[in-house]
C-alpha cells in the first residue's frame, strides 16, 4: 500500500477513534410512574421531566458580567467520574448562555481516570446550554499517538465529538514504524 493511501487510511482510523472514544455509554433509564390513584380508579403515569429534558445547563461559578482569572472547572458525569477538566487564564461570563475563555486547556479522561488528550485553545466561546465550545482563533489537539491543529473548531462536551476546519494539519506519531512493517512483509529484491 502506498504511503499516501496508508496515511489516508490511518487518518480515517484516528477520526473514527476520536468519535468512538468520545461516545458515552447510554444507560437504560425507566420512566418513573406514580401508583394507581385508588379513589378514581385510573392510572397516572408521569415520566420524569428531568430525564426527557436533555443535558442540564453547565454550571459555571462566574456570574453574568463578571470575569474570573485562573479558573479551573471539573466536568463530571452522572456518577461523579471525571470526564474533563477546563483550565483557563481568563473566563468572562457574557450572559446566562455564553462564556468567553482565553488560554483554555481542556484535558479529557478515559473511564479509568487516566489522561486521554488535551485541547489547547487561545480564545474560545462556550455555550452553557448546548455545551458546545467553538473557536476561530486556532486549536491544537494532542493525544499520545497524534497532534491535530486547525483554525476553527466546534467541540460538543456532552458527546465529546468535534469538528476542526481551516488549514488542518495532522501529525501522526510512529507512522514510519507502520510503513516499515508493511515493507518488511514484502519479499526483498536481490
Amino acid at each position: 500500500m502506498s504511503w499516501f493511501r496508508k496515511s489516508l487510511a490511518l487518518s480515517a482510523l484516528v477520526a473514527l477513534a476520536l468519535a468512538s472514544a468520545g461516545a458515552k455509554k447510554e444507560e437504560n433509564a425507566k420512566p418513573t410512574t406514580t401508583k394507581m390513584d385508588r379513589k378514581k380508579g385510573d392510572k397516572k403515569s408521569k415520566t420524569d421531566p428531568a430525564a426527557n429534558a436533555g443535558p442540564a445547563k453547565l454550571s459555571v461559578p462566574v456570574p453574568p458580567g463578571h470575569d474570573a482569572k485562573g479558573l479551573v472547572i471539573p466536568y463530571r458525569d452522572q456518577n461523579g467520574v471525571m470526564q474533563m477538566r477546563f483550565t483557563m487564564d481568563l473566563g468572562s461570563r457574557i450572559n446566562e448562555e455564553q462564556m468567553a475563555m482565553k488560554k483554555l486547556i481542556i484535558e479529557t479522561f478515559d473511564a479509568t481516570g487516566n489522561g486521554e488528550m488535551t485541547i489547547d485553545l487561545p480564545q474560545s466561546m462556550l455555550n452553557l446550554s448546548t455545551r458546545v465550545i467553538s473557536t476561530e482563533s486556532g486549536v491544537m489537539i494532542k493525544r499520545s499517538d497524534f497532534e491535530l491543529s486547525g483554525q476553527k473548531m466546534e467541540f460538543n462536551t456532552e458527546t465529546r465529538a468535534g469538528r476542526v476546519a481551516g488549514k488542518v494539519r495532522m501529525l501522526i506519531y510512529n507512522l514510519e514504524n507502520e510503513t516499515n512493517s508493511s515493507e518488511e512483509a514484502k519479499p526483498s529484491e536481490k
